[in-house]
């Protein structure tokens, strides 16, 4: 198993990849939350009353279709990853949120890391690496020496 080794951090690639997985799992459920509620704040309340403001309906709404479209994107790119593939996807969600300091900028800058800066994840995410399906799976090298 490759192991990318840097000044202080020796991690294998899927510890990063994982870690990413998380991070992602995150912001698709803040984004989901912030669609959610921009939804029951803004435009439920409007479609139950009729003297409600129509501009605010409908900017919640927008608001809650681009966030809920940003969730499923984490939440796709979060799949992906866990197959190895996702790079291109996660590197838009990077560059969508690397304006949203602290947070956003923190996560675009280790994804990015994680993606294309190192060299381990770099190549296992691009498939050029010879082994790179039993990495995605690690406890089929066990599984097949135990047979």
């Amino acid at each position: 198993m490759a192991i990318a080794k840097g000044p202080n951090v020796t991690m294998r690639p899927s510890l990063h990849i994982a870690s990413l997985r998380v991070l992602n799992l995150f912001f698709a459920i803040l984004a989901l939350g912030v669609a959610a509620a921009f939804f029951g704040v803004w435009t439920w309340p409007a479609l139950s009353d009729a003297m409600a403001d129509g501009f605010l309906a409908a900017m919640g709404g927008l608001i809650a279709v681009v966030m809920s479209g940003v969730g499923l994107s984490h939440l796709l790119v979060m799949l992906c990853l866990g197959k190895g593939r996702g790079r291109g996807l996660q590197t838009l969600l990077a560059f969508a949120l690397i304006m949203t300091f602290p947070l956003g900028t923190f996560y675009a800058l280790y994804a990015l890391w994680v993606c294309w800066a190192n060299p381990a994840t770099r190549r296992h995410l691009s498939g050029d690496e010879p082994d790179a399906a039993e990495e995605r799976r690690p406890f089929a090298r066990a599984a097949m020496a135990a047979a």
